[in-house]
């Protein structure tokens, strides 16, 4: 049994940043607490409260003057501003989701209509659409974007974990009706690389396994990209999930991860393939 590790997998930049930020502030600060989830990841999640870096869902549950880290993902300005006037405020925001928000601002400024290519529950948009007062239409699929009505002027942005292919796609469906569209290329390079790698290993396997959490969209879109090229693709969290799986009938075995998986989840996965891989 082979198996192949895609050259890019596991954490990204953005999300090795904000844990490096989280671990520093809590050698420095001690009792330090992440406004809703760092990265997505409940493993992870779970450790980092393990080691005293405690999660808040909203602002409640915050003690006052307390030492609040902002999500990778990014915030509201609003959300901001109400954060540093009651606490002591450490930015994680990937610096590639801060590039998505000050173009979303800017050119919402300019009058252009903004379309946003990504999920609207997610909360990398719903920050993005904070700097743009809400007036950001967010689209999800190329159809939805050719069925918008004509406009002289447009700008679009994609969530920085989109698949490239996919965001092509997407502009095209709004070429269709935009007489000026500005695009604008924020997807971070990293998720370029990890999906290219990913689909390089797809297509020389008979067993792709895609590790992340279930709630991450990075990850559900790696396994998305994946899977259209080797249907035998699963998509897991633990190694444990390895035992729902008949992948011992399999001789070529690639592995990748999400942007939010740590490197002790793949290396477990990986550990019990090669040990159970024989038996």
């Amino acid at each position: 049994m082979e198996i192949l590790l895609a050259q890019e997998s596991g954490f990204c930049f953005g999300v090795r940043r904000a844990v490096k930020i989280a671990y520093e502030a809590k050698e420095k600060w001690g009792e330090v607490y992440t406004y809703g989830e760092l990265i997505h990841n409940r493993q992870f999640i779970a450790k980092l409260t393990e080691d005293g870096i405690k999660v808040a869902e909203d602002m409640n549950g915050i003690p006052p003057g307390a030492v609040v880290i902002i999500r990778s993902h990014g915030i509201s300005p609003q959300e901001e501003r109400e954060l540093r006037e009651r606490f002591k405020v450490i930015d994680a925001t990937c610096p590639y989701v801060k590039k998505s928000q000050k173009i979303a601002a800017k050119e919402v400024r300019s009058g252009k209509e903004l379309v946003i290519f990504g999920d609207r529950s997610h909360p990398e948009i719903r920050g993005i659409l904070g700097y743009t007062q809400g007036a950001g239409v967010v689209l999800s699929s190329p159809e939805e974007a050719s069925s918008l009505p004509t406009s002289s002027r447009r700008a679009v942005i994609s969530q920085t974990t989109n698949d490239l292919e996919d965001y092509k796609k997407f502009v095209g469906g709004l070429l269709e009706n935009t007489e000026r569209l500005t695009v604008h290329q924020t997807i971070c390079s990293s998720t370029i690389q990890k999906h290219r790698s990913a689909k390089e290993i797809a297509g020389k396997v008979d067993l792709m396994l895609v590790i992340g959490g279930k709630h991450s969209s990075n990850t559900r879109k790696l396994y998305k990209a994946c899977r259209a090229i080797q249907p035998n693709t699963y998509h897991i969290e633990t190694p444990q999930e390895l035992d729902l799986i008949d992948w011992r009938k399999y001789e070529r075995i690639g592995i990748t991860a999400g942007a939010s998986t740590p490197d002790f989840i793949i290396k477990a996965v990986m550990e019990k393939i090669k040990e159970e891989g024989h038996d």
